[in-house]
């Protein structure tokens, strides 16, 4: 699965703010969510809207409602992704 730069850095600045010892892990997991996402929409390329999709998903909920902090600090807007945050 072929992933756009655009998508690839922001999965890199995520993976920044992840703890050391989990962000391999997390790294892989989000990853590969986010490669299956674009498969099942027909995609041949992840984007980072499908990146942010695979973030909130892999994020365990005890530490979801830190999202948007997090969102902000990348330079998201937190309202747009609201319902990812929220499922």
């Amino acid at each position: 699965m072929n992933w756009n730069d655009a998508a690839q850095d922001l999965l890199d600045s995520i993976l920044s703010m992840t703890p050391r010892p989990v962000r391999d892990a997390a790294g892989s997991e989000i990853r590969g969510v986010a490669e299956r996402i674009a498969e099942g929409e027909g995609k041949q390329r992840v984007g980072v809207e499908i990146v942010i999709a695979a973030w909130v998903s892999t994020t365990p909920e005890a530490i979801r409602p830190d999202l948007p902090r997090q969102m902000e600090r990348l330079g998201l807007d937190p309202e747009e992704y609201r319902h990812l945050i929220d499922a």
